[in-house]
């Protein structure tokens, strides 16, 4: 897998974000060129598996974060490849490794 890689809740946060401030069209354009050069990876069984193991950790711990990141952050545990994030709610997830 390359950095060119991303899930799909990656690519809906990367719409979210071209959608949210003044240049909706300049940014649709500019992130939806950057998403057809990137691969878009499946979210699988096993990344269901991870997700529900750490979905139910955080709760245990008072600690939930966003669905659309805990999905992020068990794609990449699946794939043993780290998050590039600034994000501090990462931080509860073991074994996730965090790149700021």
């Amino acid at each position: 897998m390359s950095l060119s890689s991303f899930c799909v809740p990656v690519v809906a946060e990367l719409l979210y974000a071209a959608r949210n401030p003044s240049r909706v069209t300049y940014n649709l354009k500019t992130h939806n060129d950057f998403i057809e050069s990137c691969s878009i990876l499946n979210i699988m069984k096993e990344t269901a598996g991870r997700y529900s193991i750490h979905r139910l950790q955080l709760k245990h711990q008072g600690r939930p974060i966003p669905e659309n990141d805990l999905w992020i952050a068990s794609r990449c545990l699946e794939q043993s490849v780290p998050l590039c994030t600034e994000d501090a709610h990462f931080d509860g997830i073991d074994g996730l490794v965090i790149i700021r």
